[in-house]
This record gives structure tokens, sequence and C-alpha cells, in this order.
């Protein structure tokens, strides 16, 4: 399905960015717009609850969730990429490119185990290489949402 309205880079970048467990992110291919929703949501609009049972700030998501179970035009596109990015890889992948094999050494060891999130960003920060980092990972998921738009024949707007 072609989009007809072009979709934001940032965007579909923030989405991947922000990867929060038990939501789902859509593109209405209509307009373009980058929405997320959880999974009460969704499924308070499978299991048709009235939306009067719910806060007014959930109500909009809960009446977006509705339209895409009824869309029978293919409007709404899951960009839900969760199995497709994974951040460790990402982390160990930025690692072995690191020049320096003092650094390479230490941030392998860092990223062992429980918290390695957070002691590779500790890390990161003490050897000077976080700006390398973000000016990494921010490349990779441009490369993996620019690939996966292509693959859906979906235009971007950078």
């Amino acid at each position: 399905m072609k989009a007809n309205k072009a979709v934001k880079l940032i965007d579909l970048v923030g989405e991947i960015e922000m990867q929060i467990d038990d939501t789902f992110t859509y593109i209405n291919s209509a307009t373009g717009e980058v929405f997320m929703l959880t999974r009460e949501e969704i499924g308070a609009a499978e299991d048709e609850k009235p939306l009067e049972k719910f806060p007014e700030w959930q109500r909009e998501n809960i009446e977006k969730a509705i339209q895409i179970l009824e869309d029978q035009d293919g409007i709404y596109i899951d960009f839900t990429l969760r199995n497709d990015f994974n951040e460790y890889e990402l982390m160990e992948d930025f690692i072995e490119a690191l020049e320096d094999e003092n650094i390479r050494e230490k941030l392998f060891v860092e990223i062992q185990g429980r918290g390695a999130f957070r002691r590779f960003k500790d890390n990161i920060i003490e050897h000077g290489v976080d700006k390398q980092w973000y000016d990494y990972k921010e490349r990779k998921i441009k490369e993996l949402v620019i690939e996966w738009c292509k693959g859906r024949d979906i235009e971007i707007q950078h």
C-alpha cells in the first residue's frame, strides 16, 4: 500500500528511540501522522468498552484504535519495529567500530550482565565517545527506517 502523504523521518526515528513496552506505533497513510497506542487502548477498542469509562486524554487514542480495527482500506500501517531494532546489538557494533582498543575492551566488559545499558552510557561519557555513540545510533535508526519504508513504498519527508 502506497502511503498518500509523506511521513516525517524524524517522527519515525523518535518512535523507535522511545520503544516503550506494551505500546504499538501506527502510521496514518492518508495524513502521514505517526502515533502510539497502548495495549490497554487497543484492548478497549477490541472489547468495545464505552469511551466514558476512560479518562478524556485516552479517548482519542481509543477512537484511533477503533478506526484501525475497522480499517478495510489499509490506511493504517503498523510501525511497531520492536523486533527489528536491538539496542544491545547496536552497542556491540558501535564498540567494535571504535578505533581505540583500550576503550573497546573496557566497554565490552561493561556491557556484560545486568545494568549493561546504564554502565555503557556512563562509560561512553567517561571515555568521551558519547557524541560518537548518539550520532552512530541515530544514523543506524535512520537507515532502518528508510529501508523499512522503501520496502513498503512509503514516502519519507526528510
